[in-house]
């Protein structure tokens, strides 16, 4: 990758007494998993100020004063930087995007000064009000002035979206309206244009998230002159927390291997609940497990498993997940009756041969 997190050492950080771990550069997916309140965010909003330090413009993200020690060792175009939150001389990676787990707001076009506020760099992964850079509004700025972007992004966005038929501008009223199918694949018939409050939350989520990062990405390529660039050619690094929310397993699986095909030289860290994403990683993907203890407080472990050939409930009881006896459902009545098979529909087939041998 032409770009990643080589490192990362925290000590005395929100729960965090001393860990660390050290990543491969060649990464293109970092996953987070562990159980509810044993630190993944903790771990990430440590990493985001490692890279890019503890003020947010007017915002705070860090103590000057506190005991915490944070450094990110960085591989970049060829360079390897290391932030330490503790030098004078920290230069803060603007390559990045960070969000929270609450990502369903974009701006509005009558966005205030407290607003705006709440649509910082890193905002969003240290509170649960983040509102989102307004992708809407640049796509009509595109449109009107026939930007090569308009056309760029409106395809990324049609990739993302599970049932995307179209996105057209509503010229009268200066609006994005969306455009869906009921079947993707087989082409079915569209239903009628709605606007992006009108959209499902999966939906929201990810335009939100994804025209976010597009509008970062492109700022930062104009600052260096780059006023062309592609977003393929993006180099970065773009943390996620709860991956998996609000989003269907069948697009969940998917949605890895798309944003690297449309990101390539993105690197994603990301926490998640759900196995559901790691069936769909690319290969050479990063488990990273967290855990927590009184003794040793929160800490980072590398967990090695081959994956590529591993179905859901191998997942689940893999160290990544470490679900084990708990996977059996509630309602079974005796063990005998457990299903193994890898097909629900095969499970289905077996009941009525058995029920033709009564």
């Amino acid at each position: 990758m032409p770009c990643a997190v080589k490192q990362i050492q925290v000590r005395n950080y929100h729960g965090i007494i001393d860990t660390g771990i050290h990543l491969p550069v060649d990464a293109r997916w970092v996953f987070l998993t562990g159980e509810n309140a044993f630190g993944k965010t903790a771990v990430l909003r440590a990493l985001t100020i490692g890279l890019f330090g503890i003020r947010d413009q007017n915002t705070i993200l860090l103590d000057p004063d506190s005991q915490s020690e944070i450094a990110v060792e960085i591989y970049h175009n060829g360079k390897v930087l290391v932030n330490k939150v503790e030098k004078t001389n920290f230069k803060p990676f603007n390559y990045f995007a960070a969000y929270g787990s609450s990502r369903l707001v974009i701006q509005s076009d009558r966005t205030t000064g407290e607003i705006t506020g709440r649509s910082t760099k890193t905002y969003s992964m240290f509170n649960a009000d983040g509102v989102s850079l307004n992708i809407e509004r640049e796509l009509v700025l595109w449109y009107l002035d026939k930007d090569p972007r308009y056309d760029i992004v409106r395809g990324i966005l049609l990739k993302l979206l599970p049932h995307g038929a179209d996105i057209i501008v509503d010229r009268k009223n200066k609006e994005i309206l969306y455009i869906e199918k009921e079947n993707r694949e087989d082409g079915g018939s569209g239903f009628d244009p709605i606007p992006f409050q009108k959209l499902a939350a999966g939906n929201k989520s990810i335009i939100s998230m994804i025209g976010d990062l597009l509008i970062r990405f492109y700022k930062e390529y104009e600052k260096d002159g780059k006023t062309d660039i592609h977003p393929g050619d993006f180099k970065g690094i773009v943390i996620i927390d709860e991956l998996d929310l609000h989003l269907h397993p069948k697009w969940l699986r998917r949605l890895p291997a798309i944003l690297s095909g449309l990101f390539p030289k993105i690197q994603f860290i990301a926490a998640t609940h759900s196995e559901i994403p790691l069936l769909g990683a690319p290969r050479d993907s990063v488990f990273l497990k967290v855990t927590r203890s009184k003794k040793e407080g929160i800490r980072i472990e590398r967990v090695h498993v081959d994956f590529k050939n591993l179905l859901p409930h191998h997942l689940l009881t893999s160290p990544i997940f470490d679900l084990d006896e708990e996977i059996i459902p509630e309602a079974n009545e005796r063990l005998s009756d457990m299903r193994t098979l890898d097909n629900y529909y095969k499970s289905l087939e077996i009941d009525e041969i058995m029920d033709d041998l009564k």
